[in-house]
């Protein structure tokens, strides 16, 4: 549900057969929260039990959903990026952005993080956050995508502000586009999808995201769907292969309500454990 200000509102329920649980997440993306100093994500997730929905668990929706949206960015990193990748550049240092260097440095050797926000002291701030790693501050986005092997671009804007003369087609690098989550968000312009080798989370949710709804209309992409778009999970398990002519990688986030029950049940169940069956 749209609403205004540029805030979302959505309600996602799912269930994995092989878990004894059901989860939703009701939560809002609010895009100019960033200017009242609060979290661009406000909500709360239920986990029920499967059999007589007994209501498990219920937690503030902002963590879990920061916590999975990296961790499938990590994912995505382990898989697609270069083994001896050791800069990392992240574009847009909201609340997401310590959680996405977490995760990925525990899948790639990264001692060298390059950061660049439109307020620069958003960026100073997230510098100051962790000692273990080398920061620098940017003063533009252009220093990020030229020296990063990984980049990570976390910007809930409304119109693109990558460009393809933005990227060096030419040198080998993953680009993560996590900011462009649904129709109205658009990070990095459509004319870029060509260049690269393309894969999302979700055939049916990226086909909503604005980038791949432009690239839909101009007749960019054909459908969102193999061939002409890959899924990393299909890579993952064998059935999509990387295109060696293309030296840049892109991973399309949306963020999938599996992602959140899986995390909710490795809560749930942790905590279980290690609280005497008492939460």
């Amino acid at each position: 549900m749209h609403l205004e200000n540029n805030n979302d509102y959505r309600v996602m329920p799912s269930r994995m057969f092989k878990y004894p649980y059901i989860g939703t997440k009701i939560i809002a993306a609010c895009g100019s929260n960033y200017k009242v100093d609060k979290p661009l994500a406000r909500g709360i997730y239920v986990l029920n039990t499967m059999e007589c929905q007994d209501t498990v668990m219920i937690c503030e929706a902002e963590e879990l959903t920061a916590y999975r949206t990296a961790a499938a960015t990590a994912i995505a990193v382990d898989a697609l990026a270069r083994e001896d990748s050791d800069t990392l550049g992240i574009i847009g240092c909201g609340e997401q952005a310590s959680y996405h260097i977490k995760a990925i440095s525990k899948v790639r050797q990264i001692p060298f993080v390059l950061l660049y926000d439109i307020n620069e002291t958003v960026a100073i701030n997230l510098a100051t956050k962790t000692q273990d790693l080398r920061y620098e501050v940017c003063s533009n986005k252009s220093t990020v995508l030229h020296e990063s092997d990984i980049v990570v671009t976390l910007t809930p804007t409304t119109k693109p502000h990558i460009f393809v003369n933005d990227i060096n087609f030419d040198r080998e690098m993953l680009i993560c586009a996590v900011g462009g989550d649904s129709d109205r968000k658009t990070e990095i312009h459509y004319l870029v999808l060509p260049l690269v080798d393309h894969f999302c989370d979700s055939y049916d949710q990226v086909a909503h995201t604005g980038m791949i709804d432009t690239a839909l209309n101009r007749g960019i992409l054909i459908a969102p769907k193999p061939p002409y778009l890959k899924s990393l999970g299909s890579y993952l398990v064998g059935e999509a292969e990387l295109d060696d002519t293309k030296k840049v990688k892109m991973f399309l986030s949306t963020g999938v309500a599996l992602e959140d029950l899986a995390l909710a049940k490795l809560i749930y169940e942790h905590n279980k454990e290690y609280s005497n069956g008492c939460l």
